[in-house]
């Protein structure tokens, strides 16, 4: 490993936790650069921004820990119900992120709604999870035709980042929240039965 990618793996391990200790809001690049022990124009070798370095660490989490585990039930025959199961299982790892209470607190959800939205990274990461899901889908007849699968991707990662940001507007329980799910959202993606 060269000392470049070195740093730079160094700077990806030490910024969640400091993400975890001092809340976005007050999350700094000072304090990254202080935690992993390089200088602070170092950092900025390996990401330009505070929020090209919050964009990697979600997009690594997407890939590295999400996309894997999701390898079960997106690997189940094509029906309405398995892509609900995977819509679901992919709120659930989300939810599950070390770092959901941070990056999810209603004071910075909105600043983080824009970040993700307007990042080309997360949008490819989110295609390159959910385009060959939606291929599969359409190949066993069970999405509607003409889907535009880019445009897609893009509402279904609207309908789970509202879902996560206002956990109990719509829905009181998991339970109520697939439901909810089924009848909405996998409704608009699917042939009607």
């Amino acid at each position: 490993m060269s000392g470049k990618t070195a740093t730079r793996d160094r700077i990806l391990t030490v910024a969640p936790e400091l993400l975890r200790r001092f809340t976005l809001s007050k999350f700094s690049m000072e304090d990254v650069a202080r935690g992993a022990g390089i200088a602070r124009q170092t950092i900025y070798k390996h990401f330009s921004s505070r929020d090209d370095l919050l964009i990697t660490m979600f997009v690594n989490e997407m890939l590295d820990n999400h996309a894997p585990k999701m390898a079960e039930v997106v690997g189940r025959p094509p029906s309405a119900e398995n892509l609900l199961d995977i819509f679901m299982t992919e709120l659930a790892l989300a939810r599950g992120y070390p770092l959901f209470d941070e990056v999810l607190d209603p004071g910075v959800a909105p600043k983080m709604a824009e970040l993700v939205f307007h990042s080309e990274r997360v949008i490819a990461a989110r295609e390159q999870i959910w385009i060959p899901i939606l291929e599969r889908y359409r190949e066993h007849g069970v999405l509607r035709s003409g889907l535009d699968f880019a445009a897609t991707v893009r509402w279904i990662t609207y309908q789970e980042y509202w879902l996560l940001t206002h956990p109990t507007v719509l829905c009181d329980d998991d339970q109520a929240l697939c439901a909810f799910v089924r009848d909405f959202v996998i409704t608009a993606l699917v042939v009607p039965a």
